[in-house]
């Protein structure tokens, strides 16, 4: 009984330290995106517009799209059909490597039947 109540006390003081710790948290991933949302609302529309595809991070991702998304009303037929491309300056870890053939010929690992 003693070793239970031990337990579920211990239990406790954790869940309560954990419940502690998360407002700071949460308070700086709020600080961040309003840091993230001012730094892009002080931009040009075509500044943002060049921005999409060099985000590093998901807030980054999502507020720069929020921003985009509200100024889609007062975009110039131009800026539009931008923002409905694909970016053009994405970073190399999502640009499209090709097929696994392509990749394969271009490290010499292409087909053929082998042998000697």
């Amino acid at each position: 009984m003693k070793v239970l109540l031990t337990v579920l006390s211990a239990t406790a003081l954790f869940s309560t330290i954990v419940c502690a710790e998360m407002p700071s948290v949460n308070q700086e991933r709020v600080e961040t995106q309003s840091e993230i949302q001012n730094r892009f609302k002080s931009m040009k529309t075509d500044e943002l517009l060049e921005k999409r595809g060099t985000m590093s991070t998901q807030q980054e991702k999502e507020q720069l799209h929020n921003e985009l998304m509200n100024r889609q009303q007062m975009m110039t037929k131009e800026q539009k059909e931008k923002l409905m491309n694909k970016p053009e300056n994405r970073t190399p870890k999502m640009k499209n490597k090709g097929s696994n053939e392509e990749m394969m010929q271009e490290n010499g690992m292409g087909g053929g039947m082998g042998g000697s």
